[in-house]
């Protein structure tokens, strides 16, 4: 009679444990296999990301170029850094928004400081396809603006820090050429770069 009512005290205490804090622990994957619980329901999810890159890019419409008829170039080598936060679910499209600043490592002295909507989704645990358009304002030499879209992703290799890469499309406002008073300046640059990468769950 006692082993029939140890066994019947197992049988009822088998429903799903609850936690002190009221959460159903039947939810946790306890498999052997890599653990995947899902986020909470409720409460929004919050990606914040920040890049560090290197970039070089080509141009026409040289306003620089004072009497030569090439007017196709080289940018100067420059230095980006970017803040962003974004909003979505984990595991889909996420919308948000950056604020980037660019300048120049070499030739002439230049700072651009860029406004710009943003777009990520996740590809399984590692990958980030990202994308990119705003208004660039150039602060120096000459204060202009413009308009830019772009193109990339981000590779995490350890936690939140990985490797980034980025293709970027520009249309500046410019100054005066030999043969125009103002210019439009397509400016097309490849980044590479350093991605920092943090996730608020619900």
């Amino acid at each position: 009679m006692p082993v029939l009512f140890a066994a019947l005290a197992v049988m009822l205490g088998a429903s799903p444990a609850i936690a002190q804090d009221g959460e159903d622990l039947s939810r946790l994957d306890l498999s052997h296999e890599t653990a995947r619980t899902p986020a909470p329901p409720g409460g929004p999810y919050v990606h914040t990301f920040g890049e560090l890159a290197l970039g070089k890019g080509v141009h026409t419409n040289n306003p620089y170029r004072l009497g030569s008829s090439d007017a196709f170039g080289f940018t100067a080598t420059y230095l980006d850094l970017s803040l962003g936060v974004a909003f979505g679910p984990p595991d889909g499209l996420q919308h948000g928004m950056q604020l980037s600043l660019l300048t120049a490592t070499d030739g002439i002295a230049q700072q651009v400081l860029g406004f710009y909507y943003a777009a990520l989704y996740p590809l399984g645990e590692h990958a980030i396809f990202r994308g990119r358009a705003g208004v660039p304002v150039v602060l120096r030499p000459d204060a202009t603006m413009g308009l830019e879209a772009a193109l990339g992703g981000a590779w995490l290799f350890l936690g939140g820090v990985g490797v980034s890469a980025e293709f970027v499309g520009s249309l500046f406002y410019g100054g005066a050429t030999p043969d125009r008073a103002k210019t439009a300046i397509p400016v097309f640059a490849l980044q590479l770069g350093a991605w920092f990468d943090y996730e608020v769950l619900p």
